[in-house]
C-alpha cells in the first residue's frame, strides 16, 4: 500500500443551499444559541437562489489538502446512486484518492439542506450512511498524518482502529471532533486524546468537553482539554477568529475581516489549512512525537483564518479555497490579520 501524507476520515455530503428571500431572525433563550430562524407557519417561502455542491468535513478537508500539495486518500461511505457517483467523480478531479471510498447499494447519499440568510446558515442533515464499520481504515494502512472529523454514534469502532495504526505506525493525528464524541465521557475519549497532536474544536465544543461553567475563561478551559492528553488545542470562535494552546503558550488571532456571504464549511478550510501547514513542515515519518514550533504555530493560524476568511467570502465550503501561493501572497496583503501571544 502506498504511503500518503494524510489521509482524512469522515462523511461525504450533498449540500443543497436554499437562499430564502424572507425570514425573521429572533433572540430567544429557548434556543441553544439564544437565537431562531424564523419562517411564517404553512406558508409557501420564495427563494432567491439554489446550488448543489458536494460537501461533508471529509469531502471538505480533502479537496483542501490536495489543492494545498498534499498527497492525500480519502475514508467515507456514500450510495450506489447519482449523488455518490457525483462525489467520488468530484473528489476525483481534484486529485484525491478515493479508493477507499465505499458505496453502498442498500444505502442512498447523506444530504444537507442548507438554508444561508444574512451570511449565516442552518442546516438539515440526513445520514443516509450511518455504519460506522464502513469508515475503519485498512491495518496495513500507510499514512503520515490521520485527520479524523466528526463521526456518528458508536464511534469508538473507528477511534480503536486508529489507536492501533498509530502505535504501529507512529502517524500523526489531527481530530476534529463532533458532538455526537464530545458528548461522551471524557474517559472515553482519554486513549484518543494522548495521542492527538492537534486538537480542533469551536467555543461550544471546548466546553462541552471540559464540562466546566461558561463562567469559567476560554483559557482555563483550553488548559484542562490540553491536559486530557493532546499536543496542541485549537479553539475557533466565529467572526472572532482563533486561540491556540501549546501547554506554554496561548495565541490569539483575530478575523480575515473578509466580507461574509455564506458561512458553510469556514471551520473545516481553517482546521484543514492550519494541519496542511503543520504536515508540510513535519520531514519526519515518526510525526506522532511530532510538536511545532512556536514560529509554525503563529504561521499555521494566520494561513488557516486567510483560507477560512475566503471560504466565507464565497457559497459552499470549497470556492474560495486557496493554494499556498495564493495563501502568501494575502498574507503579504493582509497586515492587520496577526498573531498575538500572551502567558498566563
Amino acid at each position: 500500500m502506498k504511503m500518503y501524507d494524510t489521509i482524512t476520515i469522515g462523511d461525504c455530503f450533498e449540500d443543497i443551499f436554499i437562499f430564502p428571500k424572507n425570514a425573521k431572525i429572533i433572540d430567544d433563550r429557548s434556543f441553544l444559541g439564544g437565537r431562531g430562524l424564523c419562517f411564517d407557519y404553512g406558508d409557501k417561502v420564495p427563494i432567491e437562489n439554489i446550488i448543489y455542491q458536494v460537501g461533508g468535513c471529509a469531502a471538505n478537508t480533502a479537496v483542501n489538502f490536495s489543492k494545498l500539495g498534499l498527497d492525500v486518500g480519502i475514508i467515507s461511505v456514500v450510495g450506489k446512486d447519482s449523488q455518490g457517483e457525483k462525489t467520488v467523480q468530484y473528489l476525483e478531479d481534484f486529485g484525491v484518492d478515493t479508493k477507499m471510498v465505499k458505496q453502498k447499494k442498500e444505502s442512498n447519499s447523506n444530504i444537507s439542506v442548507i438554508l444561508s440568510f444574512k451570511g449565516d446558515r442552518t442546516i438539515f442533515t440526513y445520514h443516509g450512511v450511518s455504519e460506522l464499520s464502513d469508515y475503519l481504515p485498512a491495518k496495513n494502512l500507510k499514512t503520515r498524518w490521520i485527520y479524523l472529523g466528526p463521526l456518528g454514534e458508536k464511534s469508538e469502532v473507528v477511534e480503536n482502529r486508529i489507536i492501533e495504526l498509530i502505535a504501529k505506525k507512529t502517524s500523526g493525528l489531527m481530530w476534529n471532533p463532533g458532538n455526537q464524541q464530545i458528548s461522551k465521557p471524557v474517559k472515553d475519549l482519554a486513549p484518543l486524546l494522548k495521542l492527538c497532536n492537534v486538537l480542533f474544536v469551536n467555543r461550544e465544543e471546548a466546553y462541552g468537553l471540559s464540562d466546566m461553567s461558561k463562567r469559567s475563561t476560554i483559557e482555563d478551559v483550553m488548559k484542562y482539554v490540553y491536559s486530557l492528553g493532546t499536543k496542541i488545542i485549537v479553539v475557533t470562535d466565529g467572526s472572532k477568529g482563533a486561540k491556540c494552546y501549546d501547554g506554554q503558550r496561548f495565541y490569539n488571532i483575530g478575523s480575515s475581516g473578509d466580507k461574509r456571504i455564506e458561512a458553510t464549511g469556514a471551520g473545516d478550510a481553517f482546521a484543514s489549512t492550519f494541519a496542511a501547514n503543520i504536515i508540510k513542515n513535519s520531514l519526519d515519518d515518526k510525526n506522532q512525537g511530532f510538536i511545532p514550533s512556536r514560529d509554525l504555530i503563529e504561521k499555521s493560524l494566520k494561513y488557516g483564518v486567510i483560507v477560512s476568511g475566503s471560504v466565507v467570502g464565497s457559497v459552499g465550503a470549497q470556492g474560495g479555497l486557496l493554494s499556498f501561493s495564493q495563501i502568501i501572497e494575502r498574507d503579504k496583503k493582509l497586515v492587520k490579520v496577526e498573531a498575538s501571544i500572551y502567558t498566563k
